[in-house]
């Protein structure tokens, strides 16, 4: 059980490591902008905005997302060294950090109308399932237990 719970919330981190590195490579490198823009304008409004504008909204996610590549390298170290050797300590770091995570995620699509919901509702659900198996793989204790 551990095991699986482990891998989810690798998956979990994966993702949301591939999506913000990605940001920050558009943005940075091939000249583009925020995903977040393409959600709420057309092109055309996109074009009509101050670069000054646009650099500040650029810059806003480059950081952001840099401070998610972070986190998330982190997330999947501990998972690894901690979580999956089963230091009990490591399961409540992980679980306030992905949830922080996700809040934020959350919150910041909640500034944007919601403009992907799906995205909250599967992550959370990935969240859930993957706490749920490392949670009973790291706590649960009887002669039925056993280990994915």
């Amino acid at each position: 059980m551990l095991r699986i719970g482990c891998w989810i919330l690798t998956t979990w981190a994966a993702l949301n490591l591939v999506a913000s590195l990605k940001v920050v490579i558009d943005t940075l490198f091939l000249g583009g902008h925020t995903p977040a823009l393409f959600l709420l304008l057309t092109e055309a409004n996109i074009q009509a905005l101050s670069p000054d504008v646009l650099a500040t909204m650029d810059s806003i996610a480059v950081f952001a997302n840099g401070l998610n590549i972070a986190f998330c390298l982190v997330a999947l170290l501990v998972i690894w060294r901690a979580l999956f050797n089963r230091h009990r300590w490591s399961f409540g770091g992980l679980l306030l950090g992905f949830l922080v995570a996700w809040g934020a995620g959350t919150a910041a699509d909640g500034v944007v109308g919601f403009a992907a919901p799906w995205v909250n509702v599967v992550s959370l659900g990935m969240l859930g399932v993957g706490f749920f198996f490392a949670g009973v793989g790291l706590f649960k204790k009887g002669p039925l237990h056993k280990d994915a």
